[in-house]
């Protein structure tokens, strides 16, 4: 999706990279049907989520819960994304760090990539849509005396993987 303007954080969340709370390595929480293996589209709420520690070995599920209002619903109890923890088991994004006097966090790979190309930019698309990524980004992120932090930030965060 690099350079692809509009779309919401939502996209991002199929893959989380998370600090493992028994070893404190890199570990992953993802849906275990899609993975980032395909490219159908996983509704938030809808999906088991795994947690998964390739260093440790250290496995939990995640399962939505039935919505008694609406049995074809369902819905997990989430975290709030502005903490910079995952969605579904409140773990510590693994890609954050403390940038312009903030806290710099992206769920995976592919979203840091796609912030990073927004902050590169210097000339911007004007009226992203109001839930993209890039209008809910933080306005210190957007200035342009932060663009070189920022991006020497990124570039530590991506030495980390």
């Amino acid at each position: 999706m690099l350079g692809n303007y509009g779309g919401s954080l939502i996209e991002y969340s199929d893959l989380f990279l998370v600090i493992c709370p028994r070893c404190d390595h890199c570990a992953r929480v993802f849906t275990p049907i899609n993975a980032k293996g395909k490219e159908e589209f996983c509704y938030l709420g809808h999906e088991s989520k795994r947690f998964l520690c390739s260093h440790c070995g250290l496995t939990k599920d995640i399962h939505p819960k039935r919505n008694w209002e609406n049995l074809w619903k369902y819905n997990h109890d989430l975290f709030d994304e502005k903490q910079g923890v995952d969605w579904y088991f409140g773990l510590p994004i693994f890609l954050q760090k403390e940038c312009c006097g903030h806290n710099l966090w992206f769920f995976n790979l592919e979203h840091l990539r796609h912030v990073e190309d927004y902050v590169r930019k210097r000339i911007r698309p004007f009226g992203s849509y109001y839930l993209s990524v890039e209008a809910r980004l933080p306005k210190w992120v957007k200035l342009a005396k932060n663009r070189n932090e920022i991006l020497g930030t990124i570039e530590k965060l991506k030495q980390k993987i």
